[in-house]
């Protein structure tokens, strides 16, 4: 009787352990690549290690997808940016993370039907979804063509193309990924009606769950989010395997696989964010797509993101068994570095310091690992360690063709201005006419002759040794790093000289790890790289570069702010404007940058085509001046982007206060201008800009220091086109850098 018993507790103890916690997924479409990632997190076990068992639930028509998750039927759903409507209408959803930084979604027509641009929908049959018709980047582009959601006729989504090829619909509601491949398929022309052609980029596929179920479940979300960010890189990195795995077991569509794998390299486009990122979300961003739905009336006065987005705790990037195992065992790993690279690296009675020490600590000691540094005497000879296994890693190293043959390169951590040293007299020469000194054996070498194979180099073994060689005339330039060349004109007291950033670079730093060493090295330092936070970074910069750090307003929230209130002014009025005012409004949205509040690129380029147009047909002079901020890289990387942001704006301000009404002035991206003057020939353009390039030098600005712009002049030569203009006066700007910055030269 007790053995029974026994039996039977064991039983029920075994069931118990072995029970898996169910997890249910609303999807918004169909089975397709869309979706790859919670696939992959199911077949690789990614759910499964972390004790889940997931159902992906195909979208239905019958179901709302925020109902669907608020109620408990699905623990997880996944939404287009409508999902903002249901937050700001009382849904206490919370957004994990962004399947795509861009919308695959647009509008897809026959090229023979004659709807090439949205205004021609008007009255005409849209095969879309009810979630889709709200979706913002949708609503934006036709608003701003005039055209409402009920100046067409909303048929329901075959999610059938042929229903398109066959005249059924005028237009279908359609993914950049998917039928656009069909159509080509069958020979069929087609046309994209796509919200990014009219200024209009969001988030789509965003996952999101109910703050109830996070709140009651902190565990489960935080297993499920992990699994499905690694589902995810998963299916990214494997796209052939992936699309596989979907037409043997997800294939309710029936797409052949070569159309899944056409999905998924154009999915992978959208994926991911300007660092190479997945799933990020941001407030700003959020903020931008909510100014859409204010227009529309779809969402009201009041309304507060500050708690939709999902932050993971911060063992995300925790370690495996195995990697934890190896760290346990004690290891020492034999680091090789570079012994003269001062500030980044270097060697000090027998010490290993610099930025890259700093970060190296971090790195190991954020996940226990110790270290003991391998002596060497030059940057070749640490390289030659590196080749014959004497060390386990190199702290700081770029990532180039050579190298990866015995080097396998994390993650990058720091991002090094590359610049070159040139006399300070003598105007520079394009760079691929250059004759340059760079270190032999470093990186700059070969990433050098990559991209410009007319340069010739001449390898030394110091940077005093190219310095010396700029000085003889012996070379037209050294190539380094900033900061390094930096320290060895102080440290040497050369004058004569000057850092040129004709380059207009930066260049990764990566641990460097020996393909025969411990094989699970590089996924620990990897995730460990993941864990730096941002006052960390900061705290070794300040260390190492002695800038004093200002820590100010961030402007880029405040303009969207205002951008907003600009919008939301409006919206009282809403329901007595016609179409005409949504349109005035989203072309603000549109053609004025978020940042600044000046003309957009876009904006800027319409502008120039009225313009050259008003100058052909009056004969009237017409100039440009285009400048940019000298030395911007080096603003944001001493001072911090938010400062670098209050640069921006606050220069805005200031050449705007300057301008004419008849002039147009706007940011043509990053720290670039463009101002465009009407009857204006090139000599008073001349005279206007040293004004504007005097007033910026002699304002403050935000950073407590001079600010400095060069300047390139055009004036407009009858028959050329808008583009060949603008490249005269971007090569007068190459001229004033290349003169020295801070100057004007006139094309």
């Amino acid at each position: 009787m007790r053995l029974f018993l026994w039996c039977c507790a064991v039983l029920l103890l075994s069931s118990a352990v072995s029970a898996k916690d169910q997890i249910s997924v609303q999807l918004l479409w169909k089975h397709q690549f869309q979706f790859a990632g919670y696939y992959m997190a199911i077949e690789k076990g990614f759910y499964a290690d972390e004790n889940l068992e997931v159902n992906l639930k195909e979208f239905d028509f019958s179901i709302d997808l925020v109902d669907e998750v608020i109620q408990g039927n699905s623990q997880f759903g996944v939404a287009r940016t409508s999902l903002l409507i249901d937050k700001n209408a009382g849904a206490d959803v919370v957004a994990l993370f962004a399947a795509y930084q861009q919308s695959p979604l647009m509008l897809l027509t026959r090229k023979d039907s004659g709807i090439l641009l949205s205004s021609d929908l008007k009255d005409k049959n849209v095969m879309i979804t009810n979630d889709a018709k709200k979706v913002g980047e949708l609503l934006a582009m036709l608003l701003q063509a005039g055209i409402t959601v009920s100046d067409f006729k909303q048929q329901r989504h075959s999610y059938n193309v042929q229903d398109l090829i066959d005249g059924n619909t005028d237009a279908m509601a359609s993914y950049v990924s998917n039928e656009p491949y069909l159509m080509e398929k069958q020979g069929v022309d087609y046309n994209v009606i796509h919200p990014k052609d009219y200024g209009f980029d969001m988030y789509s596929d965003i996952l999101f769950s109910s703050r109830e179920f996070i709140e009651q479940n902190p565990d489960l979300t935080d297993k499920f989010y992990r699994a499905s960010m690694r589902g995810w890189l998963y299916a990214f990195e494997n796209i052939e395997e992936t699309a596989q795995v979907i037409f043997d077991k997800y294939n309710s569509q029936n797409k052949p696989l070569d159309a899944l794998q056409f999905e998924g390299q154009e999915l992978k486009k959208l994926a991911f964010d300007e660092n190479g990122n997945f799933g990020t979300l941001s407030i700003d961003k959020f903020n931008q797509m909510a100014q859409v739905y204010l227009i529309t009336g779809s969402i009201f006065l009041g309304y507060d993101f500050s708690d939709f987005i999902y932050h993971p705790p911060s063992n995300f990037h925790r370690l495996s068994d195995a990697e934890q195992s190896f760290i346990n065992q004690g290891r020492k790993i034999k680091v090789c570095v570079n012994p003269d690279w001062y500030p980044y690296e270097f060697i000090k009675m027998g010490k290993h310091e610099g930025m890259v020490a700093d970060y190296l600590d971090l790195i190991l000691s954020n996940v226990g690992l110790t270290y003991e540094v391998v002596p060497s005497t030059s940057w070749r000879e640490t390289l030659q360690l590196a080749k014959s296994n004497r060390c386990d890693l190199i702290a700081g190293a770029m990532n180039t063709v050579s190298r990866s043959d015995y080097l396998s390169f994390s993650r990058p951590y720091l991002s090094i201005p590359a610049v070159i040293t040139t006399l300070a007299d003598v105007d520079a020469k394009p760079i691929d006419q250059m004759r340059v000194a760079v270190i032999e054996s470093s990186a700059f070498h070969e990433i050098l002759s990559d991209r410009y194979p007319q340069m010739k180099m001449i390898g030394v073994g110091r940077n005093l040794d190219g310095i010396r060689m700029v000085q003889t005339g012996a070379v037209d330039g050294f190539v380094g790093a900033d900061a390094n060349i930096a320290y060895v004109l102080q440290e040497h007291q050369v004058q004569g000289l000057e850092l040129n950033d004709q380059l207009r670079d930066s260049w990764d730093i990566s641990v460097a790890v020996t393909k025969d060493g411990p094989p699970l090295l590089l996924n620990i330092i990897n995730k460990s790289i993941q864990t730096l936070d941002a006052e960390e970074r900061e705290a070794i910069y300040k260390r190492w570069m002695s800038i004093e750090y200002k820590h100010s307003v961030d402007y880029t929230i405040i303009w969207i702010i205002l951008a907003g209130v600009a919008v939301i002014a409006a919206i009282g009025l809403y329901r007595y404007f016609t179409v005409l005012s949504y349109n005035r409004m989203l072309q603000t949205i549109a053609e004025k940058d978020a940042l600044t509040g000046i003309c957009s690129r876009h904006k800027l380029r319409s502008e120039m085509d009225s313009f050259v147009d008003l100058a052909n047909r009056h004969n009237w002079n017409l100039s440009m001046v285009f400048f940019d901020i000298d030395d911007f890289k080096q603003i944001n990387d001493q001072y911090g982007h938010a400062s670098g942001d209050i640069v921006l704006v606050e220069l805005s301000k200031l050449v705007s206060k300057m301008s004419r009404k008849t002039d147009r002035f706007g940011r043509w991206g990053g720290e670039e201008f463009l101002f465009i003057m009407l009857e204006t020939d090139f000599e008073d353009a001349r005279k206007i800009a040293d004004k504007f390039r005097d007033k910026i030098e002699n304002a403050e600005l935000g950073v407590g220091q001079p600010i400095t712009c060069s300047m390139g002049v055009a004036q407009y030569i009858r028959g050329e086109t808008v583009e060949q203009w603008v490249a005269r006066a971007d090569t007068a700007l190459y001229e004033a850098k290349a003169a020295g910055k801070n100057c004007v030269r006139v094309a």
